[in-house]
């Protein structure tokens, strides 16, 4: 949480007087683990992690209170709180664009027999996207640079987020 979570925050929060006001970008770098965890998670912690209007407080209060039982040594859960600060950020400063995102499972020396597939150059898609192309603040981008919900999974080569309350989560996955 103190690399993932309050890192970025710290880091943010550092160099916003040095950003231009008119064009200005942040780039969190959260995860795909971070909707794995939350969407097992209650209807009342999805709302929460989700929302524009939910305050820093609330939301280190849920972390604290949640971090003790969150699996992956609470990976899933930091990186979640990150994209939901993410959102906070974006409403608190609406003249920047604010967008967090998930490079995707790359494969690097620490990931060596785990599955992952994407060579370190794919995964900078979505961060190439979210530092220089079009996208919307407060959103969450996969690592094929399409946004993707928070409350379900979305797999590279599935629709877009459209933005539904409620996303199935047979349309974001293969």
């Amino acid at each position: 949480l103190n690399v993932n979570l309050l890192g970025p925050k710290r880091v943010s929060e550092a160099i916003l007087p040095l950003i231009d006001p008119a064009a200005g970008r942040i780039v969190n770098v959260s995860s795909g683990a971070a909707s794995m965890w939350l969407r097992s998670q209650s209807a009342e912690t999805k709302e929460l992690f989700t929302s524009r209007s939910a305050t820093w407080e609330q939301l280190a209060a849920a972390v604290e209170e949640l971090a003790p039982a969150a699996s992956m040594g609470g990976y899933g859960l930091s990186k979640a709180a990150l994209t939901a600060y993410t959102l906070q950020q974006a409403a608190a400063h609406p003249n920047l664009t604010i967008t967090s995102l998930s490079p995707g499972y790359i494969k690097t020396a620490m990931t060596a027999g785990s599955g992952a597939r994407l060579t370190p150059e794919q995964g900078t898609v979505s961060m190439m996207r979210c530092l220089f192309g079009e996208v919307t603040s407060g959103y969450y981008y996969g690592s094929d640079a399409l946004r993707s919900p928070m409350t379900v999974t979305r797999d590279p080569g599935t629709p877009e987020y459209g933005g539904e309350e409620n996303p199935d989560a047979a349309t974001y996955n293969r």
